[in-house]
């Protein structure tokens, strides 16, 4: 089974220095879609001829470089771009949520190829949910092997199962069974991540961005991205800020067991948990009653408030240049108006210089942002020392 240690990735970025292995060197060549010629690569690595030459030909032996169309040239013969081989790869992506799941398959250009959603009941036993949705990714791959999967979680994911699930919503799974379990289903690498972590991950823009995603659907997580890199936290609970305690839900009890959680007043669940709203019975309907229902977009706007002067502390904190704020409640403009202007309130000026805070892309961020980060894990340089030492073999 491949070690979830393994599969810890972060936002691509070119190396600092030398090419150093085949690792590196294939690192430098995903920096940039456009390739490199091997002339390129001996200036820039400033590797000798032969040690630059074998590198490339253990890549290309593993199938992970190939070269592409000839570059321009003045004159004479055109050197042609050697590129990393992410043609017909396919990543899985599934984010597993609280009353439905969805399953995405992604090229490694983050294009999506497939996708369906399903209705699962994260109450049920872990074996039951896992085997619904491998059973739709099967029947989704329809015989086509990817190279990995990533799959999103409602929970704080420990890489290291150290962090106890005991006050999340996932208290009855077991991480490292979850993931054994998919790899033998999937007979692939498998990676566990937080499904806001995720989608942060996804929302990014360039190498050096520096952002904070947040997710309001049935719970409320965040991601939190500086200068293009993941913060996950000792324990893989950075940014799990629906379990901050605050003044405005003082005496309201979380699902988590305490009272006072922002989650207890702002999630969606606490949203429909009001006796006015019982007879939408579900939370796509109680948010599709927003155009029409008043009192619905009153409690949408209150939610987004009390978010929004949450999020002021972080934006102090963090000094990001862009607040994302995604997930089934979180995209509403109701909800996404009150939070910004919340945020812009509370929150100290110079932290708010050239702020966005602007809906996320909840169609694809998360699965992007999975795919995203089992691409870095995958491929990290020295995962890719070990396949060459097995390939070598």
């Amino acid at each position: 089974m491949t070690d979830q240690r393994t599969l810890v990735g972060e936002v691509a970025q070119p190396p600092a220095g030398p090419a150093t292995s085949a690792g590196h060197l294939l690192q430098l060549l995903r920096s940039n879609a456009a390739g490199y010629s091997r002339a390129d690569l001996l200036e820039i690595t400033g590797m000798a001829r032969s040690t630059l030459y074998e590198r490339l030909d253990a890549l290309f032996a593993a199938g992970l470089v190939y070269e592409s169309t000839p570059l321009r040239a003045q004159r004479g013969r055109p050197p042609r771009s050697l590129r990393f081989d992410d043609r017909n790869k396919l990543v899985l992506c599934l984010e597993i949520g609280h009353t439905h799941a969805g399953i995405h398959l992604l090229s490694l250009g983050r294009e999506v190829v497939a996708s369906a959603r399903i209705p699962v009941e994260i109450g049920n036993a872990q074996e039951v949910v896992v085997g619904q949705v491998v059973g739709e990714a099967l029947r989704l791959l329809d015989g086509r092997q990817p190279v990995g999967a990533g799959v999103g979680l409602p929970a704080p994911v420990d890489p290291l199962h150290r962090l106890g699930l005991e006050r999340t919503v996932l208290a009855h799974w077991d991480l490292q069974l979850l993931q054994e379990a998919m790899e033998s289903m999937l007979d692939c690498p498998v990676l566990l991540e937080n499904d806001a972590r995720s989608m942060a991950v996804g929302e990014v823009r360039g190498p050096l961005d520096s952002l904070v995603a947040v997710k309001v659907s049935t719970g409320i997580g965040s991601g939190i991205i500086v200068r293009g890199s993941l913060v996950r936290g000792a324990h893989g609970a950075a940014g799990d800020i629906g379990h901050v305690r605050i003044p405005e839900a003082a005496g309201c009890r979380c699902r988590c067991g305490r009272d006072g959680c922002l989650a207890a007043v702002a999630s969606g669940r606490a949203l429909l948990a009001n006796p006015q709203f019982a007879h939408y019975g579900t939370l796509r309907r109680f948010v599709d009653a927003a155009d029409e229902d008043p009192d619905v977009r009153a409690a949408i706007a209150a939610a987004g408030r009390v978010l929004g002067r949450a999020l002021a502390a972080m934006v102090g904190t963090l000094n990001p240049g862009r607040v994302a704020v995604g997930g089934l409640v979180g995209v509403l403009p109701s909800f996404l108006q009150a939070c910004r202007q919340q945020i812009l309130t509370d929150a100290f000026e110079p932290s708010l210089v050239d702020l966005e805070i602007v809906p996320a892309d909840s169609r694809k961020a998360t699965a992007v942002g999975l795919c995203r980060l089992v691409e870095e894990s995958l491929y990290a340089p020295e995962r890719v020392e070990q396949l060459l030492s097995q390939h070598g073999g």
